[in-house]
């Protein structure tokens, strides 16, 4: 590793331990599933996926994601308990193994240094900072299939039998993620590598079978699993269908449904939706990104074609192939396209650092300078979020910022660095800043108006008796899982019926919830606590002089008697 960067690895290590142990898990999804693998810890059993609905708050087999990310929570819940950093634990250690993968992919495909540069930008780049404490599958996921996919360029280079079996285990844990989306991605980056260089008998050698077996192998845990819970359950109903096949939902249904737009996934059918979230998502390195991208398409038509031939495709076609498969998705989210961001890093760096191997001096200027444009962009953000909308309040996360920023003084001061670090290393720098403040400050902050996990925290400082607490009208991801607990949820009926038995009942509801109890029974309020999507963030929340009128309230009432 180049001493040069080991500051910006330090730095990084800070705003990734600040991500584990301030922010609260984020409403919906990644309570949601830290929740479901709370469920798994408490009952000791980590083969079943049960999750429970928002309807009525009973206990359903839960056919979505497979097992790999809530088994994934099982180090960390036996070292620190069903805590939000030790759900975080391992996603945060494979993001640093994918780092790894990316560096040592991209010295493969270029050079040592592009390689380096590109794990940083990779680690940097927002998205990617975001999902290692608002963590879903794509922490996993990600990391995943760069260890695939550099294990089956090593294998290509090397033509040893056992990096197929580590790209088969690799493989076997993205699918056993998120389905098959993994093979998708690492099938599409390998075939246009293979194809780029015109490597055709490598296509189709036997060794393959290595791969398939391996991947079968680590796979069949999950397929086992899957066929217990399922498949020997045709009575079941599950995602409103009988006789669902877990291992067919797990092979086929679980991606493909998604980009055909069946059962509920429709969401931003709009082709140029990742496109444009990829700006923001890839922030530091978006725009270089692109700029990357025109300047590889002009290269080809200046050629007419002859460069296809001459520089390597996994990190282009094999990548913009699968944007595009993507873009073409009826259900699309911003996150989805992280999965390309340890390639698309690698093909940034190279686009950076070929300006400086030819000696473009004045290219590496320009990069510069626009750099530090967004740098500027990113300081305004910095102050506006954590000086303005939430200003810091300790005197500890102030004084951390502060060494956080001397540091990066220090090193701007110490290390001497040619043009070629000074075009990124100040835009990589910057964002850590950014985030170190986010993790330790603002998402802290916004928590206070996640309705369902500052409502969890009052009940544990008011030590009410959980036996007696229940929910009405509303379950919220963030409150069973900050509460330890899935408290069942109580109709009108089920309530007179405590009452009469004068047993003492403490309710969990939304403002929708409690105006329905309003009509029927004298309530007792204990707490009330703001509620707004802290994911959604808009301007009228930022703002301080409107964020009251941005949110509503969950409640927690003790109901007295009947009306």
């Amino acid at each position: 590793m180049n001493k040069t960067y080991w500051p910006l690895w330090l730095l990084l290590i800070l705003v990734l331990a600040a991500g584990m142990f301030f922010p609260k898990l984020m409403d919906t999804d990644a309570p949601e599933y830290a929740g479901i693998a709370m469920h798994m810890h408490q009952q000791n059993n980590w083969a079943d996926i049960v999750n429970r609905t928002y309807e009525n708050g009973q206990a359903y087999d839960y056919l979505d994601k497979p097992h790999v990310l809530f088994w994934s929570a099982w180090p960390g819940y036996q070292l620190f308990g069903a805590t939000d950093y030790g759900y975080r634990l391992v996603s945060i250690l494979m993001s640093l193994l994918a780092a790894m993968a990316t560096a040592k992919l991209g010295g493969l495909l270029y050079n040592k240094r592009v390689g380096q540069v590109a794990a940083l930008m990779f680690m940097t780049s927002q998205a990617i900072l975001l999902a290692n404490h608002d963590v879903r599958t794509d922490s996993l996921l990600t990391s995943f299939v760069v260890l695939a996919v550099w294990q089956l360029v090593l294998f290509i280079q090397k033509n040893k039998w056992q990096h197929l079996l580590w790209a088969g285990a690799f493989l076997a844990g993205g699918v056993g993620t998120k389905g098959m989306i993994a093979v998708l991605v690492v099938g599409s980056v390998t075939f246009f590598y293979l194809l780029g260089q015109r490597n055709f008998k490598t296509l189709f050698t036997w060794k393959w079978a290595l791969l398939l077996a391996s991947f079968l192998v680590f796979l069949s845990p999950v397929l086992y699993y899957y066929y217990q819970q399922f498949d020997l359950h045709p009575e079941k109903l599950v995602n409103g269908s009988f006789g669902m096949s877990g291992i067919k939902f797990l092979l086929w249904t679980q991606s493909f449904e998604r980009f055909a737009g069946d059962r509920t996934f429709v969401d931003n059918p709009e082709f140029s939706f990742l496109f444009h979230s990829l700006l923001w998502a890839m922030l530091p390195w978006s725009v270089l990104c692109y700029s990357a991208v025109v300047a590889r398409i002009k290269e080809a038509v200046q050629t007419r074609g002859k460069s296809f031939w001459q520089v390597e495709q996994l990190t282009f076609a094999g990548v913009w192939a699968m944007f595009i498969f993507m873009s073409m998705s009826s259900f699309k989210l911003p996150h989805y396209i992280n999965v390309l961001f340890p390639f698309m890093s690698i093909f940034t760096a190279q686009f950076v650092h070929r300006f400086f191997e030819k000696g473009n001096f004045k290219a590496l200027r320009i990069i510069r300078n626009f750099q530090w444009v967004i740098v500027g962009i990113l300081g305004v953000l910095f102050v506006v979020l954590n000086g303005w909308a939430f200003p810091v309040q300790h005197w500890g996360v102030a004084l951390a910022i502060l060494l956080f920023a001397a540091i990066i003084i220090w090193y701007f001061l110490r290390t001497p660095t040619n043009l070629f670090d000074k075009a990124w290393v100040p835009s990589a720098a910057t964002i850590l800043l950014v985030n170190f403040g986010l993790n330790l400050n603002f998402y802290p902050q916004i928590a206070r108006y996640q309705g369902g996990s500052a409502m969890a925290e009052a009940v544990k400082e008011m030590r009410v008796d959980k036996q007696q607490l229940f929910l009405y009208h509303t379950v919220l991801r963030s409150f069973d899982f900050y509460l330890q607990d899935w408290r069942p949820m109580l109709s009108d009926t089920a309530i007179r019926d405590r009452i009469a038995a004068k047993q003492p009942t403490i309710i969990f509801t939304n403002d929708d919830g409690i105006a329905l109890l309003q009509k029927s029974f004298v309530l007792q309020e204990l707490s009330k606590q703001p509620d707004f999507h802290i994911t959604g963030l808009n301007a009228q929340f930022i703002n301080p002089k409107t964020r009251s009128n941005s949110y509503g309230f969950v409640h927690l009432v003790a109901v007295a008697g009947v009306k």
